[in-house]
């Protein structure tokens, strides 16, 4: 059996798988649970879960977390994706954005297909980026109160999170590479990097990366959640 849950609110879509696997776990209670994702695939043993149904009984779920982000994984799962389907075990596909192609070919196959898509909200007249304005200024009040605003405003968490990586990285480079022509920003980009980037040590803003991409990950498997997360960052400032 193969289900597919994919789309742009990150937030929502885990949320159902967590939910699924719930139902999975209530009607097989002795079926043991594997999670697939970019830092353990392995095709081969992919395949094992696939030729392995006839020789065991025992049951098992398979969770694929987000495999279409590199291109051979995505080429193997798609190549596999009607095995799946006939399968008798349980495999819970996790997907961003699918194109409409794939979509197609997957909705053929799937017992259920469901995405959860980001309603579109209507920006402050603000301009989204100024929440940076206190993480440039390193001024930890305006951060978490320019943090809150926008978050009240209907701003997602996974965009305001991509926008202090940027702002980060940005600022990073501005930090490690000194003129603007070398960075490959912008003149107005690069003047609020270099005016964040003096506020800040070099090791500090690498730690502050590092922070940044250790949050997906873990919402990734499950080991946290974005909003608590972020505002300890915030806070943390």
């Amino acid at each position: 059996m193969l289900y597919l849950i994919y789309g742009t609110d990150t937030h929502k879509s885990r949320k159902k798988l967590h939910e699924l696997l719930e139902q999975a776990k209530k009607r097989r209670p002795n079926a043991e649970l594997f999670k697939i994702n970019n830092e353990n695939w392995n095709s081969a043993k992919f395949e094992e879960l696939l030729v392995s149904q006839g020789l065991f009984e025992q049951k098992y779920t398979v969770v694929l977390d987000n495999l279409f982000e590199k291109k051979d994984s995505k080429d193997f799962i798609l190549d596999k994706i009607k095995e799946m389907a006939e399968s008798e075990q349980v495999f819970l596909m996790l997907e961003g954005a699918v194109d409409s192609t794939n979509l197609k070919k997957i909705k053929k196959y799937a017992k259920q297909v469901q995405e959860f898509k980001k309603a579109e909200k209507v920006k402050s007249e603000s301009n989204i980026f100024s929440i940076t304005d206190g993480l440039t200024e390193r001024n930890k009040k305006n951060l978490w109160v320019d943090f809150i605003s926008f978050l009240l405003k209907g701003v997602g968490l996974e965009e305001i999170h991509g926008i202090f990586f940027w702002q980060v990285k940005n600022m990073l480079l501005a930090s490690l590479e000194g003129s603007q022509k070398e960075t490959g920003l912008s003149p107005f980009v690069y003047k609020n990097a270099l005016k964040g980037a003096r506020n800040y040590k070099t090791e500090e803003l690498k730690n502050m990366s590092s922070e940044l991409v250790d949050m997906t990950h873990k919402v990734r498997t499950g080991k946290g959640e974005l909003g608590v997360m972020l505002e300890k960052w915030v806070l943390s400032r």
